[in-house]
């Protein structure tokens, strides 16, 4: 009876062991790169991947292109902002034969000019105004102060630019005639003009007003009373 009881026991017993021994295998094998075997997709699958990765692609490349021009427009925008205005031209160089008044005495060093009376543009503070100087040179100044006078008089006073205030330049339009002064590092000039037409001219130096030898005041004569 004992041996017939041992023989049923057995098959459970090499059961038992076969458990064992799989357990083991897939222990050893769990983290074998080896046994792993990548899954192959289907065909159909990685053309989809594919042309949803084209998607993107496409799509990113069309929001980097939107983004370019946000930027560029950004920068023209802040470029048109920086850039400063054009300065107003106080007078142009004009042909001499059109000049009606004639050129101021003692003057050596001038040009021409005309002024447009018509439509006169008058600066404001804060405005740059060029200003036409003979020999080809144009200065610029800055208005800092503007006056409207009851008889309909326009006058502005500002500074040479560069120069702080060392330099300063008036300028006066009236109904018919202009009149301007511009002190310069060079010398003084004086604009005159009537009716839009006139000259700008360098103001001589004191040694120039007066002819070589000959004084530059006035002698008045003193009168004695005799008994």
């Amino acid at each position: 009876m004992a041996l017939q009881g041992s023989k049923i026991k057995q098959p459970y017993a090499w059961a038992i062991v076969l458990v064992l021994v799989v357990v083991a295998w897939f222990l050893v094998n769990q983290n074998d790169p080896v046994v792993e075997q990548p899954m192959a997709l289907p065909q159909d699958h990685a053309l989809t991947i594919l042309n949803t990765g084209s998607d993107k692609l496409r799509k990113a490349e069309e929001v980097l292109a939107e983004a370019n021009k946000t930027i560029a427009g950004q920068t023209a925008e802040s470029g048109a902002a920086e850039t400063p205005p054009m300065a107003i031209t106080a007078w142009r160089i004009a042909n001499a034969d059109s000049t009606a008044m004639p050129v101021p005495n003692g003057v050596s060093i001038y040009e021409p000019v005309s002024v447009d009376m018509d439509s006169p543009v008058y600066p404001s503070p804060g405005e740059q105004v060029s200003l036409p100087l003979p020999g080809g040179e144009t200065v610029n100044a800055t208005v800092k102060s503007s006056n409207e006078n009851p008889n309909g008089d326009y006058s502005w006073r500002g500074y040479l630019d560069g120069h702080g205030a060392d330099y300063p330049v008036v300028m006066t339009y009236g109904g018919n005639s202009v009149f301007a002064t511009v002190t310069t590092p060079q010398g003084s000039y004086t604009l005159e003009s009537i009716n839009g037409s006139g000259w700008v001219y360098k103001n001589p130096a004191e040694f120039e007003l007066s002819d070589p030898g000959k004084n530059d005041y006035l002698e008045v004569p003193h009168t004695h009373n005799h008994d």
